[in-house]
């Protein structure tokens, strides 16, 4: 804080020089060119009386030299009293004075120094803030502490960014807020700091799966469940990708493998039973029918050159690779959020009789509509797949890099 002071009286003294110089000095230097003007139309025209004096064309040439040497008496301006008035400390003075009040009194009504203030004093509580949300936590820490944590560890974490236990617990208290862009920046820093990454890869998983990267994030997953498969909490980050994607059968299936190899006097037990339940309720509810068919897992993202249109809408479809247009089974997304993953599947049929298993290959196309219309060309943009067997999954990406 002390910087921004000393800049900004800094910035102050300059603004002050810049009005105030112009007081002290530019009514004298205007006087002296008047004279110097004066002066030379003086000797330009004794110049021109001479020589019509030597061509006999004047009477009394005396008489006009006094008389314009007179004029030129009549025209100097004095610089003693204008030197005086621009010098005057009384003016000057008051010049600074209205400098001074203006920048700082603008600076205390319209600028930050109220934020600047409750900042520094959160970033001189973490001790304290780190007491009261993770070594002695209770009923009375709100949302609120947690997010002055953050606030606070990430100014610590400003000085000393190599610690990537600091940007572990960063990440992991985004995710407790759901933050899931946070998470993801502070855990992707701490994946690279660390020598231990799994310890990082799971948490990461979850973040990026928040953010849309599901493709990125099983792939983690499932490399960490590879090596570790009696990880609970790569099971839990599991099962809750599997909820996003509204697929209950596999979520209950990932739940269920937790649940044995879990003893039953552990605390999440009892929670992991109730999600159980809460997804059996959503199947039943629903009326899903198992989903029989190929599954495909498609990332998407855009090229550099598609432009942004607020309230764009993502249209993800299949269609015949063999040929025609009618989508065999199509997704809409409103307000898509680059990278995304989506997975499109028999129960995303137009038609229940025409899916993707009445067909032997299909194309994956995404297309961004900002009319939210799919049939309306009017900057669009288009992405497609590759030739996709409907024998077998596949995960795939699509780049969207294409004007309609």
């Amino acid at each position: 804080m002390t910087v921004f002071w000393i800049l900004s009286a800094a910035l102050v003294a300059l603004l002050a020089v810049v009005i105030v110089l112009p007081l002290t000095r530019g009514r004298a230097e205007s006087s002296q060119s008047r004279n110097e003007l004066n002066t030379r139309l003086y000797r330009q025209r004794l110049k021109e009386l001479e020589q019509d004096s030597e061509l006999g064309l004047l009477e009394d040439d005396e008489a006009l030299q006094q008389e314009l040497q007179k004029s030129l008496l009549d025209d100097v301006v004095s610089d003693e009293p204008v030197a005086r008035r621009g010098r005057s400390p009384l003016v000057l003075i008051s010049a600074l004075a209205l400098v001074v009040l203006v920048s700082y009194g603008v600076y205390w009504q319209l600028g930050a120094h109220r934020q600047v203030a409750e900042w520094q004093r959160v970033a001189a509580e973490l001790p304290e803030l780190s007491r009261h949300v993770l070594i002695q936590p209770d009923e009375t820490v709100t949302d609120q502490d947690v997010r002055e944590l953050m606030l606070a560890l990430r100014t610590r974490l400003h000085q000393d960014g190599d610690d990537y236990r600091g940007w572990l617990l960063l990440g992991r208290l985004a995710l407790e807020l759901r933050d899931g862009e946070t998470a993801r920046d502070a855990l992707e820093k701490a994946l690279n700091l660390t020598d231990e990454p799994d310890a990082v890869r799971v948490p990461y998983a979850e973040a990026l799966a928040m953010t849309g990267e599901s493709l990125r994030a099983e792939r983690l997953v499932r490399d960490v469940l590879t090596r570790q498969p009696g990880n609970l909490e790569a099971w839990s980050v599991f099962a809750f990708m599997a909820l996003q994607q509204s697929d209950y059968g596999l979520a209950i299936a990932r739940w269920q493998q937790m649940l044995e190899i879990m003893p039953a006097d552990n605390p999440r037990y009892a929670m992991v039973q109730r999600s159980i339940a809460f997804a059996e309720q959503q199947l039943t509810g629903s009326e899903q029918a198992p989903v029989t068919g190929p599954r495909y897992q498609v990332e998407i993202n855009t090229a550099s050159s598609v432009p942004y249109h607020p309230g764009a809408v993502l249209f993800v479809f299949a269609v015949d690779a063999n040929g025609g247009d009618m989508p065999l089974a199509a997704r809409r997304i409103e307000q898509p959020s680059f990278p995304m993953s989506i997975t499109l599947t028999n129960a995303d049929a137009m038609v229940p009789e025409n899916n993707l298993s009445s067909r032997e290959a299909v194309i994956i196309k995404a297309r961004i509509a900002p009319s939210g219309n799919v049939t309306d060309a009017t900057d669009a943009w288009e992405g497609r797949s590759g030739v996709l067997a409907t024998d077998a999954d596949s995960q795939l990406s699509v780049l969207i890099d294409t004007p309609l």
